[in-house]
């Protein structure tokens, strides 16, 4: 990722971040709720797979998936803490909840000014 700027640099390391961070923590939420669960491993791969991509090309589709995978993960983990999810509500706000809800969040930002703001540094695919 030669010629990106840092913001680019920062969201695919809180992408690649957010997706250990769930695929870590998807065994505990198997056995909570095999969906959530599931959830958690298909996320966390995405994220894996998509900051792959965008250190490959870094276009547009791939940082709107990342986009889309990031503001995903974060909804669910708010909506499980307040209105809950089909059959499965957690009271607590842990810490890497929170932390993974921050990295979604930079990963949102990052990809919005990968898509709207394509100067050259953001444009170009790694080298």
């Amino acid at each position: 990722m030669q010629d990106r700027s840092t913001l680019s640099r920062v969201g695919v390391a809180a992408l690649a971040a957010t997706g250990v961070i769930h695929l870590v923590l998807a065994p505990e939420y198997l056995g909570e709720k095999a969906y959530v669960g599931g959830l958690f491993i298909a996320g966390g791969i995405a994220c894996l797979l998509l900051a792959a991509a965008i250190i490959r090309r870094g276009e547009a589709p791939e940082w709107t998936a990342a986009a889309l995978v990031a503001a995903g993960m974060g909804v669910g983990f708010v909506l499980s803490r307040t209105t809950g999810l089909p059959g499965y509500k957690e009271g607590e706000w842990e810490l890497s909840g929170l932390l993974s809800l921050l990295l979604e969040g930079t990963v949102v930002v990052a990809a919005a000014r990968a898509v709207f703001d394509r100067g050259p540094a953001l444009a170009q695919p790694a080298q």
